[in-house]
């Protein structure tokens, strides 16, 4: 009993963690492209004041853009309600979601598994795609985040009852039940297909060898609904002509390769857990990391939060003694310059992962006896993710983050087999454990400090342009000049953040504040210097 309830404690630690954590980087983070839109009436230019006007605006949005009701109510309304309550709610849904991911994996309520759920939170860090655009980022989060964790909680009694247990047939659990699935079916495209399919399948299988309870039905109405309401949108008609006029099969089958493909690079430490997990040890040699490796990586994690020097001295050599003699354009110079200044911490986050890897190899002692095919639940998770992403075949673009709900299906899965006790053993306990705790913790701590670092920055230099913005509108000013910002690291995507002249930040900034254009670039020294004046007062 005390075991248990210590267990029980550990795992609320565990949520608040992460719940501090994201609420961290949530205050950070500030306003940003979209979110400037949103916190408008759709397309009028009238600032949200009322909750009337959240209404009008998510109904503007249904007829003249798409069909996301349920996530655009949310953005308006958090974006109306205040910074704070979204930072705290944002926060909130992202705990919610690793409770989700582990009672998934688990087929059971029941939190005697912190080290499970720990699990579920690192990995969810490490290998969500784009992290701070579908995490952090509002308009981002609430498109993907908030569709995931009512579509998790929507399918827990379909997974629990197919697990063994009974959830009744009571009229208000199925009310409730079709008002969550209208929610989980006009979510996000893809992830509300395949929800409202697998609804549909399970309903299927459960009638042919029981009696159907009511709230099976009601919930899959309630999903067909929601996603007609979602792909009948007027406004979906008017985004595809602007977006996906033009594009033929070949380029709907190109997006698949790429947005599987960037979804593979974000698994990649789950990938190489795997396949440690079920490697059997006679394959491997004695290896241990090269001490020249942990050196190299020591530097480069010195110059990493030194302002990168290593990647600006090299940025800096390459533009003085190399472009010169073939007079590259602008534009090429500032995408080497993004490649170069974004490579330093890929570089330092792949030697991490390939030492953790190397010495899990050498330290494993128990044989490779468990393959995939012992796990059928985590085989059908990842069929699952895959037809997941499949379904995204009939959108004119296929972005990485569009597979954020794929990638909860694959964690789920994971865990599934991570939690196995063979499994367990052979790479949690002794030597094996160690190092795999101690590296996740690396990996871990490494790229949320990071976060922290460069969201804290970009926060502040955020705040004192919008005040220059501001100020301008005051004193109506038409034009803001702007040189472009030094910060380029985005902490592996777990920051989302665009220059001031990316054109959807501008045109919403401009709307929002009430200036004609803001111009990045760079200025003479007259203009510098009033520009660093302008900061100074606005400290």
């Amino acid at each position: 009993m005390q075991e248990n309830f210590s267990k029980k404690i550990s795992s609320a630690l565990v949520l608040l963690i992460i719940f501090a954590v994201m609420l961290e980087l949530n205050n950070l983070m500030p306003l940003h492209r979209d979110d400037f839109d949103y916190s408008m009436i759709w397309k009028t230019g009238e600032h949200l004041s009322t909750f009337e006007d959240v209404i009008e605006s998510t109904e503007r949005h249904y007829f003249l853009h798409g069909g996301r009701a349920f996530t655009v109510f949310c953005l308006s309304l958090f974006l109306w309600l205040g910074k704070f309550a979204f930072d705290f709610a944002n926060a909130l849904m992202f705990a919610a979601l690793i409770v989700l991911i582990y009672l998934h994996a688990r087929r059971e309520i029941n939190f005697d598994a912190p080290k499970i759920l720990a699990a579920a939170g690192v990995l969810a860090w490490l290998c969500l795609p784009h992290f701070g655009e579908v995490a952090i980022w509002k308009s981002g989060s609430t498109v993907y985040l908030w569709s995931a964790v009512p579509a998790a909680l929507f399918l827990l009694p379909y997974n629990l009852t197919l697990a063994g247990k009974n959830f009744g047939n009571s009229i208000i659990f199925a009310a409730l039940m079709f008002l969550l699935g209208i929610i989980a079916g006009c979510s996000v495209e893809n992830l509300a297909v395949t929800v409202t399919l697998l609804t549909a399948g399970i309903i299927f299988y459960w009638r042919r060898k029981n009696k159907l309870p009511l709230w099976m039905v009601a919930g899959n109405a309630g999903n067909i609904l929601g996603l007609i309401i979602l792909l009948a949108a007027p406004g979906n008609f008017v985004r595809y002509d602007e977006q996906g006029s033009g594009k033929g099969i070949l380029i709907h089958i190109g997006n698949q390769f790429a947005g599987n493909g960037e979804m593979l690079i974000f698994l990649l430490p789950l990938i190489l857990l795997l396949i440690c997990a079920f490697s059997n040890k006679k394959n491997f040699s004695a290896e241990t990391s090269n001490k020249k490796i942990l050196a190299v990586t020591g530097i480069l994690i010195l110059s990493y939060f030194c302002d990168s020097f290593l990647a600006r001295a090299f940025k800096d050599f390459f533009i003085v003694n190399i472009f010169p003699l073939f007079n590259p354009s602008t534009k090429f110079i500032d995408h080497f310059e993004n490649f170069i200044m974004k490579s330093e911490e890929f570089i330092i986050y792949a030697l991490i992962l390939w030492i953790i890897f190397k010495r899990v190899r050498s330290s494993i002692t128990n044989g490779g006896g468990l393959k995939l095919k012992d796990f059928r639940y985590s085989e059908f998770l990842f069929a699952l993710a895959l037809l997941n992403n499949f379904v995204m075949i009939a959108a004119p673009t296929f972005p990485a983050r569009a597979t954020f709900s794929s990638v909860v299906m694959i964690l789920i899965g994971a865990l599934v087999i991570l939690r196995n006790s063979e499994i367990q053993e052979k790479l949690f306990e002794g030597q094996t454990g160690k190092i795999i705790k101690t590296g996740a913790a690396v990996l871990t701590g490494f790229t949320v400090l990071s976060a922290i670092f460069i969201t804290a920055n970009l926060r502040e230099e955020n705040d004192k342009r919008v005040a220059i913005i501001q100020d301008a509108a005051e004193k109506k000013i038409e034009v803001v000049k702007f040189p472009p910002l030094e910060i380029r690291n985005r902490a592996l995507r777990h920051v989302f953040f665009a220059d001031f002249d990316n054109n959807v930040t501008k045109e919403g900034l401009c709307e929002f504040y009430g200036i004609k254009n803001i111009e990045v670039g760079e200025l003479s020294a007259a203009e510098l210097k009033n520009f660093e004046n302008l900061q100074a007062t606005k400290k």
